[in-house]
């Protein structure tokens, strides 16, 4: 794939499509928090990172922790549309017996790197996995999306002053600054 954005476009309305079809079928999900970072995704698994669906546990594949776990449709549908797992699975989608969750679950399907859901632990776990890397001479990098609501959690500042105090220049952190959390902050002040 070259770098025309056109193609960035493309993959995003795919995984949105996709993200729809799931959330729709399961009768309900967290549509909103996982379009907002749609096009975040398309550019993380088709520009940045350095993995390969064919071999998903190369000890030095790039990792991706998705700190908002609520958004997982996004992780699911992205992870389907780079070849991880086939189309099938996302009809699974918080389906009695199914594997994927509404929260992403290590091991569910190929590409998740950690099971996460309770907000503000993402950049920790990240954080310790960076560290990990830095530790065993490896270069790969880690990428985390944060919700904007979950940087109010203290253990993410606690993480943030990990990684500057061990000088992780590996670790990325994408803040999804939906203004979702605000505007629920505004509706209550002024009912």
């Amino acid at each position: 794939m070259d770098n025309d954005p056109a193609d960035l476009q493309h993959i995003a309305l795919e995984i949105r499509r996709k993200i729809f079809r799931m959330i729709c079928k399961a009768g309900g999900g967290h549509i909103a928090p996982a379009f907002s970072i749609v096009e975040l995704m398309a550019v993380l698994y088709f520009r940045v990172l350095r993995m390969d669906c064919r071999n998903p546990e190369n000890p030095n594949r790039d990792r991706f922790i998705l700190s908002k776990g609520h958004a997982c449709a996004a992780l699911y549908a992205t992870l389907v549309q780079a070849g991880f797992a086939p189309d099938k699975h996302l009809e699974q989608f918080c389906q009695q017996g199914g594997e994927l969750g509404g929260h992403p679950d290590c091991g569910a399907i190929p590409g998740i790197e950690a099971t996460t859901g309770s907000l503000g632990h993402g950049l920790g776990l990240a954080a310790g996995i960076a560290l990990a890397g830095h530790m065993d001479e490896k270069d790969y990098r880690v990428f985390t999306i944060l919700g904007d609501g979950e940087c109010q959690e203290g253990s993410i500042w606690e993480a943030a002053l990990f990684a500057a105090h061990h000088k992780l220049d590996h670790l990325t952190a994408i803040i999804d600054y939906n203004k979702l959390i605000r505007s629920r902050m505004l509706q209550a002040l002024n009912p």
